[in-house]
């Protein structure tokens, strides 16, 4: 007996846990995780490549701090150079200035001594020419004096130039090398801060996924809800039969409940169809209003949950599922749009016999979704030849609808079935009826959110 009330209390405490847990919201902590991955590997990748462009970047200004020292030396080189140039031209002039001093002093001896012992007149040519060519020598040895000093300045002003080259390129390598470590640092924090984010959601994700294990092994119905979503048709090695599709299709009212859940805690633009719904229904003043918010619901909500229904039940065929994909038709501009192609499929698919009704490995599936009354599905016999244009890429094409059209009389049904069946795309009544689809919309919109949470 206490062992009884044990299992039983343990019981109630994993379907506590479980009342914050989901499968949708386990499976939207898979996202996060795997979002935060993703995020990950693409700051790393930015990471390298902006601490890659820093390194260079330092690279080139070391190289440039390395040049400019280089060009500095050289310059102070031949600063050095050029003042020697101007020690020695100075110290020729003063020669030449003295040779030019002592060239005038012999001229004025010259020319005080007018004449020679014999009284004859002195010849003091030489003397004029002496002092002509020593003027001369100091006119070109001062040209050369100014233009070894004017060598100078320039070598001056080339070396103070390289000075502040040097400077600038220690300044800019400084910058670098600050640029780079603070480079590094950002991303190691970023980093650090997405592997805290990626651990805290697998953590959580780890709680979630033992506290939705630990429900689903005392809740089959759940558990078998779970199997459907996570059906791998490959696993049986066998081609997946009309009669394997028909049975991922029918769901029972436990099963649809669950995938409105499901979609409900998955699907964004779902969530927010019902919660409008929700809102209203909580709103509206009395039976009228409450049954304009079901017929509109019964029109637009019934119809997502229909396609979703398909897409969920079908999209494990394949590796690639596309919803709402468009295809032009014709020359002026029409297109439709195809509900559900599945492609790159994992198994053979057989949906029966005749051209359009098989699909290889490899190959791919077009699906148009229709749920509606009897009539309404007759109505809607030239839009799906149309839309079937549609299918024609795809290996495989079908129609899939509501059970309602076996309720259509035979003559109708058959030639609605016939049209479809020339236009590439047989009509394949698989879904649950319009009445239960509607009634699962309905009772899902009248619980509270808390119920589904």
């Amino acid at each position: 007996m206490r062992r009884g009330y044990e299992i039983i209390y343990k019981a109630k405490d994993v379907e506590a846990a479980v009342a914050q847990v989901s499968i949708g919201q386990v499976e939207n902590l898979e996202d996060l995780v795997s979002g935060l991955k993703s995020v990950r590997e693409a700051l790393d990748a930015a990471c390298r490549e902006q601490i890659a462009v820093a390194v260079q970047k330092c690279a080139e200004v070391c190289a440039e701090v390395l040049n400019s020292t280089v060009m500095l030396q050289n310059a102070v080189q031949h600063e050095q150079n050029a003042e020697q140039n101007v020690n020695r031209t100075r110290q020729v002039f003063e020669e030449t200035q003295a040779s030019f001093s002592s060239a005038q002093f012999s001229l004025s001896s010259c020319l005080a001594q007018s004449y020679d012992d014999d009284e004859r007149c002195l010849d003091c040519s030489g003397e004029y020419s002496d002092v002509a060519e020593a003027e001369a020598m100091v006119e070109h040895v001062q040209s050369l004096l100014e233009q070894a000093r004017a060598g100078l300045d320039v070598s001056i002003a080339k070396r103070i130039c390289m000075e502040q080259r040097v400077d600038l390129a220690k300044q800019a390598q400084g910058l670098a090398n600050r640029a780079l470590e603070q480079v590094q640092q950002e991303c190691n924090a970023h980093v650090a801060t997405i592997e805290q984010a990626i651990a805290l959601g697998v953590t959580r994700l780890n709680s979630a996924q033992r506290a939705l294990d630990a429900y689903l092994s005392i809740n089959p119905s759940s558990a078998q809800f779970y199997a459907w979503l996570k059906w791998d048709p490959a696993k049986g090695g066998r081609p997946v039969t009309p009669d394997i599709v028909r049975d991922r299709l029918n769901l029972s009212s436990e099963q649809r409940r669950f995938l409105q859940a499901y979609l409900y805690d998955r699907n964004p633009a779902y969530r927010r169809q019902v919660d409008k719904y929700r809102n209203q229904w909580a709103t509206a003043k009395g039976d009228t209003e409450r049954n304009i918010v079901a017929r509109k619901a019964r029109i637009h909500l019934s119809g997502e949950f229909g396609e979703q229904m398909v897409r969920h039940a079908l999209a494990p065929l394949g590796g690639q599922i596309e919803t709402q994909g468009r295809t032009f038709v014709g020359d002026n501009g029409r297109y439709t749009k195809t509900d559900l192609l599945v492609t790159n499929l994992r198994v053979q698919v057989i949906l029966g016999r005749g051209d359009g009704m098989g699909a290889p490995v490899g190959g791919s599936m077009a699906f148009e979704v229709k749920c509606g009354k009897a009539e309404y599905l007759y109505s809607q016999k030239d839009h799906m030849t149309f839309q079937a244009e549609g299918h024609k890429e795809a290996n495989a094409q079908c129609t899939l609808c509501s059970r309602d059209i076996h309720d259509l009389p035979e003559e109708k049904q058959k030639r609605l079935r016939d049209a479809l069946r020339e236009a590439g795309s047989p009509m394949v009544g698989m879904l649950p009826r319009k009445n239960e689809i509607d009634q699962s919309c309905l009772d899902f919109i009248r619980q509270s959110e808390s119920a589904w949470s």
